[in-house]
């Protein structure tokens, strides 16, 4: 894993610059959401049931993202298994992640020490906490919850009570084999919110943009992995002894 560094790279402010992009045109397109919501798959692919999909019941905002991989399945759980601050990384914008200090580094090589996870395991999203693991399916499913009290920035348990201004979500990543040599990795997105105007504004309006941008790179960003992997492990194979 890299180090952290005190300035972005050439490439890091390249990539940035990307996103920024994609975020101002995801906006001017604001028509286009629904699209968006199910990138890379089509609309009766992103509505199918997935694990985790009761976390969070009815929704007011979703999406299913997905990307076709030239890698098995076994290829891509590895980069899944250490998604996290600290950890792998989210195979996204680092340059937009880090100038906020969320403290984001991508590994471009699997971590032994993160191949184990477990359900209860906190999966950090920046240097000041992050959310625990709720499913953990070695090998396919990942997801995290968090439940927030908005009032006073604290969890809440969404079985027992809801607060009257509150944000409740859960995100699950999977991967699924297609065929021996294909699969698929889906990142999903389910939130619910109180129903104030300022909720709906921030979390189904103003967040999607920036959302869309950073999930389809790290959707992207395993991707690149997952088949620069499967490829060096198979010209390593094929090289006679």
């Amino acid at each position: 894993m890299k180090p952290p560094i005190s300035r972005f790279s050439f490439f890091q402010i390249l990539q940035g610059l990307e996103g920024v992009i994609i975020i101002i045109a995801c906006y001017i397109t604001f028509f286009l959401k629904p699209l968006r919501n199910h990138w890379g798959l089509r609309k009766e692919e992103a509505n199918r049931k997935l694990p985790g999909d009761g976390l969070v019941d009815l929704p007011k905002t979703k999406f299913t993202h997905a990307v076709n991989i030239n890698a098995p399945a076994e290829f891509v759980w590895p980069w899944i298994a250490q998604i996290g601050q600290g950890r792998g990384g989210f195979y996204t914008y680092e340059a937009l992640e880090n100038l906020i200090g969320l403290n984001i580094y991508n590994s471009d090589v699997v971590l032994p020490e993160f191949q184990n996870p477990n359900i209860g395991d906190i999966i950090p999203f920046g240097p000041d906490g992050g959310y625990p693991l709720v499913i953990c399916e070695e090998g396919s499913a990942m997801a995290i919850e968090t439940s927030l009290n908005l009032e006073i920035n604290r969890d809440y348990d969404p079985y027992v009570s809801t607060p009257e201004k509150y944000l409740h979500l859960s995100w699950l990543w999977y991967v699924e084999a297609l065929d021996g040599n294909h699969s698929r990795f889906i990142s999903r997105n389910r939130v619910d919110f109180d129903p104030s105007f300022k909720a709906k504004l921030i979390f189904r309006f103003l967040s999607e943009p920036i959302i869309f941008a950073m999930d389809r790179k790290m959707c992207l960003g395993i991707k690149k992995r997952a088949e620069h992997f499967y490829k060096n492990r198979t010209e390593i194979e094929s090289v006679p002894c």
